[in-house]
């Protein structure tokens, strides 16, 4: 009886503190680094990449100076992943996919001919009789509002001509992880096809970030570009992309901003290049879905 009760006082730390039984094991040494590295828990993918990500930001830091955000989110899902210290921005021209896409809806095949030029070639008079073609002021509001949330963006405010003071709609402010997960959503809602080839075939001057990837390996990139002046105060450009990568495993959304230190458009440019190429080179531990 005796034994049995020293036995559950080890066992089940119960009784008081009580010295080691003779028979009781020696206090191992700890393992070598080499091998305690096999038990600790796995390193998330997330954490894989945004600390590849923070790696990729500081190399640029003294030849391309400036802020830069990307969001990723797999299709179908709303769970982004963001990296970078540039985390929204005014929406400019990526704005036109969703304004696209309302005019669709709403006067099919008699607006397909702006929509072209809207996407392809970021036509801005385009863009301007797409978002007409609504109905102008809170009726064009409404329309584009509703593509948004219909994208499981939830928080975005469209601004326009109606705000006072009066705004454009390029002006509107879109957080880079509400753009992806718009995005990634985007293949999945009806009738968005022929936006998505036109975003595949855009011109030169959306011709970066993810729209150089090669296609070698399979891989076919969406995509939407947007610059013009980070604020009403600074001439410096904010250039951005929302994008749509489709591999083998899946498809993935992003959004990307870049503001260079310069304010040039051409930094703009080659800041979301270099993360176009990060985005590359790590395709495999990206996130895809489908719908």
């Amino acid at each position: 009886m005796v034994s049995m009760t020293v036995v559950c006082g080890v066992v089940f730390g119960g009784g008081s503190a009580a010295a080691s039984p003779s028979w009781w094991p020696p206090q191992l040494p700890p393992l070598p680094p080499e091998v305690s590295r096999f038990f600790e828990p796995p390193v998330t993918m997330d954490k894989k990449l945004t600390k590849s990500f923070a790696v990729l930001q500081k190399s640029m830091r003294k030849s391309l100076p400036g802020k830069v955000g990307l969001a990723i989110v797999p299709i179908g899902s709303d769970r982004a992943v963001t990296m970078g210290n540039l985390k929204s921005g005014r929406a400019w021209s990526t704005l036109k996919v969703p304004v696209s896409l309302a005019a669709q809806r709403k006067n099919g095949y008699r607006v397909a001919a702006m929509e072209d030029k809207a996407i392809i070639f970021s036509d801005n008079d385009a863009a301007g009789e797409l978002w007409g073609s609504l109905g102008g002021g809170q009726a064009s509001v409404a329309a584009v509002t509703n593509v948004l949330r219909e994208g499981h963006d939830s928080r975005t405010r469209v601004s326009s001509e109606v705000d006072d003071p009066p705004s454009y709609p390029g002006y509107t402010p879109w957080a880079l992880s509400d753009q992806a997960r718009f995005g990634a959503h985007l293949p999945c809602m009806p009738g968005t096809e022929d936006l998505i080839r036109l975003m595949s075939h855009v011109a030169a001057n959306q011709q970066w970030g993810i729209a150089k990837m090669s296609r070698s390996r399979g891989v076919v990139t969406a995509v939407k570009g947007g610059w013009g002046p980070a604020t009403s105060t600074s001439p410096g450009y904010l250039v951005r992309q929302l994008g749509i990568i489709t591999t083998n495993r899946g498809q993935v959304a992003v959004a990307m901003a870049a503001m260079p230190r310069s304010g040039s458009f051409g930094d703009g440019t080659r800041m979301l290049n270099k993360v176009g190429g990060w985005l590359e080179r790590n395709l495999a531990g990206l996130p895809a879905g489908r719908c």
